[in-house]
């Protein structure tokens, strides 16, 4: 039951939709500008980088604050990582605005700095060496960076003497499958360009 209270905080938070709510200040529908997409990135190039900047650290607190408020209830981690999930899945798919959304990653940060933050801090390492290297292929580089992410996770754990859960490891998969389904479009999109 509390697993599902957990889910059910972290949905709602996650859902929360900065970008959008960012853009209404600017007079712009952030659907409707640039790439569409309700994440950092595209407010960052269409709508003003100090913009974007706001909405990754809103993205990344919200799954913070998602996983956090999971690991208060009760004893368990269960609920935390259904939490965690539920972040993610609420800012891919908000119910608040028509259940569109964001990419997920930075939430996805977010969601893993109060649970591994290790491992979240070695993901993130990674994904700004590899975008620095990549370049113009920032999708090829997030999607490197999501398709390692449940390993990353796990050595992180292991590496600190800690065996990693059945449950921990499914939620991790689970978000690291829904942020990848969220970059393929863009992937192949970038991959026709080259």
């Amino acid at each position: 039951m509390l697993s599902v209270l957990g889910f059910a905080i972290g949905y709602l938070l996650g859902a929360v939709p900065s970008a959008y709510l960012l853009s209404k200040l600017k007079h712009q529908n952030v659907f409707e500008v640039g790439s569409g997409n309700m994440g950092t990135m595209n407010v960052a190039r269409n709508l003003g980088f100090a913009l974007g900047i706001v909405v990754l650290l809103l993205d990344l607190g919200k799954g913070a604050l998602a996983s956090y408020l999971g690991l208060q209830l009760g004893d368990s981690l269960l609920p935390a990582y259904a939490a965690s999930f539920g972040a993610v899945l609420g800012h891919c798919y908000s119910a608040y605005v028509g259940f569109r959304g964001g990419k997920g990653l930075a939430t996805a940060v977010g969601a893993a700095l109060p649970l591994y933050p290790v491992g979240a801090l070695a993901a993130t390492l990674l994904l700004i060496i590899l975008t620095l290297s990549l370049r113009s292929r920032s999708n090829l580089a997030a999607v490197i960076v999501i398709v390692l992410y449940p390993a990353i996770i796990w050595t992180s754990l292991y590496w600190r003497g800690l065996t990693p859960s059945f449950a921990l490891m499914l939620s991790v998969v689970l978000i690291a499958g829904i942020v990848f389904s969220k970059y393929l479009p863009s992937f192949r999109a970038e991959l026709r360009q080259t």
